[in-house]
């Protein structure tokens, strides 16, 4: 799924990137975020100054070593563009779901069945016991 931002279209990479970023609070050590995200850091400094260069995050460089270690954080805008693509995503699965059976609604509403991060679940950081899309679903349907 692409949304715009201005002129340019944001790529699958750049919402898990995003969206992982404020999984994690907003902020995290870049060369940790490639490990989470799940790609190389050749794949992943690109896209992180094309994100940079929109203002939707914002690298920081923490420590005096000679190397530098850095912090990706995501900015106002970055929260607003991630706001904007859950709204939609809400919007076009709320409209489709309206004519289907009540308990069909519940089974496909399971955030597991949408989650940009099923392939990774389990695995490092992502689990089903510590997943607030999932703790929110459960007190919906307490």
């Amino acid at each position: 799924m692409d949304f715009s931002e201005g002129s340019d279209v944001l790529t699958e990479v750049e919402m898990q990137i995003l969206q992982g970023l404020e999984r994690l609070g907003g902020s995290y050590q870049q060369r940790n975020l490639w490990k989470y995200i799940g790609i190389d850091s050749k794949t992943g400094l690109p896209i992180l100054a094309r994100l940079e260069k929109r203002g939707v995050i914002v690298r920081e460089r923490v420590g005096g070593n000679r190397r530098g270690v850095y912090t990706v954080r995501l900015t106002e805008k970055g929260y607003r563009l991630l706001s904007k693509i859950r709204e939609v995503s809400v919007e076009t699965f709320t409209i489709e779901m309206e004519n289907l059976p009540h308990e069909l609604q519940i089974l496909i509403s399971i955030p597991c069945t949408y989650c940009p991060y099923s392939d990774r679940c389990g695995v490092g950081f992502i689990t089903p016991s510590s997943c607030d899309l999932i703790a929110r679903w459960l007190y919906k349907y307490d």
